[in-house]
């Protein structure tokens, strides 16, 4: 995949929901793996390639790993800004990453990285469908051209 295509962003706005912090109201460290799987799929839409397809197809993307640096504190009542990139697309592999702001100020909340690898129903390793790989590479094309036409208006 061409490196500059990891520059395709999409950025999801949640808000902190009270059930995901503890009891001091602060975000538990286990609700950005939730978050970073809302920006993953976030970012399959804006690429028109929705993983609702991809498990139609008879194939999923099992998580392998999932990498965390936490930065500083959310709290409940706060809104969220996931911003998500693809940043590997190899023929059995993708990968995320992400950053985790508040969406008031821009502070860095959180960086991550989710690697997978393309599985079958039977859950064994299979290349991902060429109509998949294409889509989404096209996808963050169409997303990176979006992105530069509105940063130069």
């Amino acid at each position: 995949m061409n490196n500059q295509l990891e520059e395709a962003t999409v950025a999801t706005d949640l808000a902190v929901r009270f059930a995901e912090t503890d009891a001091m109201g602060v975000v538990h460290h286990g609700a950005y793996v939730v978050w970073f799987e809302c920006g993953r799929v976030a970012w399959m839409v804006a690429a028109q390639m929705p993983y609702t397809e991809v498990a139609a197809s008879g194939h999923h993307f099992a998580v392998t790993g999932i990498h965390t640096a936490y930065r500083a504190s959310a709290r409940f009542g706060d809104t969220v800004r996931i911003i998500t990139r693809l940043t590997k697309l190899r023929s059995r592999q993708v990968e995320f990453s992400y950053e985790v702001r508040k969406a008031l100020d821009a502070t860095l909340l959180a960086t991550g990285v989710s690697e997978h690898v393309c599985v079958d129903l039977e859950g064994r390793m299979a290349k991902i469908p060429a109509f998949i790989l294409e889509r989404l590479e096209q996808g963050a094309i169409r997303l990176l051209s979006a992105q530069r036409v509105g940063s130069t208006e």
